[in-house]
């Protein structure tokens, strides 16, 4: 069983900060009169929610992660609700970033974005490794399973 306690991230907090910058100054010189302020506010409500999720404010944002071998996956979310469901099949995993798809139980799909920096270097390492060579490189054990 992998656990892995999630934290806030300043680094995603920061990306996320300068890309809206970006965004707000391209319609600040790109467009004018009205369609200029509903498109900056458009940019600020983005980035106050996106914010938000980096920050793990919002209720549904994941605190605790456990994967199980079989493939299960369990977290518990901001309010101490634990929610259950299976590890998805779409990852991305590089050293500064880790995408890790859930499948709740009853629908949908849950991503979390995880940088350098959204909980310790060696959980994040030990879910690299789960994520990059978990399902395609098991070995069966002869002597133990039958």
């Amino acid at each position: 069983m992998l656990r892995i306690d999630l934290r806030p991230s300043r680094l995603l907090s920061l990306v996320l900060v300068v890309a809206h910058g970006l965004a707000a100054y391209s319609v600040w010189i790109s467009l004018g009169g009205l369609p200029k302020i509903l498109a900056a506010v458009a940019v600020l409500a983005s980035l106050a929610a996106t914010l938000a999720h980096a920050l793990l404010r919002t209720p549904g944002s994941a605190v605790s992660l456990e994967l199980a071998e079989d493939g299960r996956a369990s977290w518990r979310d901001r309010r101490g609700a634990w929610r259950e469901g299976a590890l998805g099949s779409s990852h991305f995993v590089s050293p500064l970033l880790v995408v890790v798809e859930l499948k709740p139980r009853h629908r949908g799909v849950k991503r979390l974005v995880l940088f350098a920096d959204s909980a310790s270097r060696d959980e994040l390492r030990r879910l690299r490794v789960r994520l990059r060579w978990g399902r395609h490189h098991s070995v069966r054990n002869n002597l133990t399973e039958n």
